[in-house]
């Protein structure tokens, strides 16, 4: 029995200097200087090689896409919720007129040019010049964003490290002396 637990310690040792001597060996990352050449086969030589660098890993990679869906949407929505509002406007209203409020963008400028307060008594001038104003500067921003969405790229940064999908992702965790992971998701 005595033997047997020398044998063990014996082999438990061996194993723990091998192993330690291949650790020792390899070589840590971003060390790779090479060995400098003697000067007397510098004199000789063809010219030395350049040294290979390692690669750097981004953390994070960018994608883009186009459309660019957010700006699309709230293209869409500014753009049908002032145009909207001036076709009520139109459909309610008795002047020849607002009826190129029908037309999108621009009929709220059309609309305002052929207004004619002499001829035909405007009562709230003012605040109907204002509400033409803003509607067709309204359309124009939607208008503008539905094309710029074709235009503008969505970019988004992805992390290499991250494992799974949006619902759930695993992520290394390290801290003081320990190593982990952590999950992070929505249930």
């Amino acid at each position: 029995m005595r033997r047997a637990t020398l044998q063990s310690i014996a082999a438990a040792s061996a194993f723990i200097i091998t192993w330690g001597g291949m650790a020792s060996a390899q070589q840590r990352p971003g060390t790779n200087a090479p060995t400098p050449v003697p000067a007397s086969e510098l004199q000789g030589s063809a010219p030395a090689a350049q040294i290979v660098q390692e690669p750097y890993i981004d953390a994070s990679t960018e994608r883009s896409s186009l459309p660019n869906t957010p700006l699309l949407v709230t293209g869409v929505v500014v753009l049908g919720a002032s145009y909207g509002a001036s076709v009520l406007g139109a459909a309610r209203s008795d002047s020849e007129t607002d009826d190129k409020l029908y037309y999108p963008v621009v009929g709220p400028w059309m609309a305002l040019s052929d207004r004619d307060c002499s001829a035909d008594p405007c009562s709230r001038k003012t605040l109907d010049t204002t509400l033409l104003v803003g509607s067709g500067v309204v359309q124009g921003l939607g208008a503008l964003s539905v094309l710029m969405s074709l235009v503008i790229p969505r970019t988004t940064t992805h992390s290499w490290y991250l494992i799974g999908t949006e619902d759930l992702n695993v992520t290394p965790l390290g801290g003081y002396g320990e190593l982990g992971a952590v999950a992070v998701g929505r249930f």
